[in-house]
């Protein structure tokens, strides 16, 4: 995004009520193998989940910093 900030969104095939945990932990997975490729950990800086409902998949959003 700006200034070593990265941004990764993933939507959920889930449809129906519920959290889209299983992308919540996909996103988690891509963000810390991107930090450690450059030797870094992931560090949360926000967070948006947004729970699936009728007709509408769940969505997740991930704003990181590698430290």
């Amino acid at each position: 995004m700006d200034k070593g900030t990265y941004m990764i969104g993933k939507r959920s095939a889930q449809v129906g009520f519920g959290t889209p945990s299983g992308v919540k932990a996909d996103v988690y997975k891509e963000a810390n193998a991107f930090c450690a490729q450059k030797h870094k950990i992931l560090k949360t800086l926000k967070l948006k989940v947004t729970n699936s409902g009728f007709a509408k998949p769940g969505h997740v959003l991930l704003e990181f910093e590698c430290e």
